[in-house]
């Protein structure tokens, strides 16, 4: 980052906003201060689903079609057991398409 003399000014406390507060409490203080120095006036969003297709790639890796393995999926990727076998389903129905 550039060297600016004002920027040790710049404090968790006084972020402009509860946006970057967040991400100063999860990133860092200086992840905060870059991204204001380097996209001002950019407004970010994070989809809600933003993660689902890399737990669908490492689901379509790890899944062994047992309930064991749905279940430990569904705990390590916050999705319903339920979710983890129409992905299976859907994979097996793409890999042997006469079923």
């Amino acid at each position: 980052m550039q060297n600016k003399p004002w920027i040790d000014k710049i404090t968790s406390e006084n972020l402009p906003n509860e946006d970057l507060k967040t991400i100063a409490f999860l990133l860092g203080l200086d992840a905060a201060v870059k991204l204001m120095c380097e996209l001002p006036g950019v407004n970010l969003s994070i989809p809600k689903n933003a993660t689902l297709p890399a737990k669908i790639l490492y689901i379509m890796e790890k899944y062994d079609g047992t309930k064991k393995s749905r279940l430990k999926l569904s705990k390590e990727c916050d999705l319903s057991e339920g979710y983890i076998y129409r992905i299976a389903r859907k994979r097996s129905l793409n890999q042997n398409p006469t079923k």
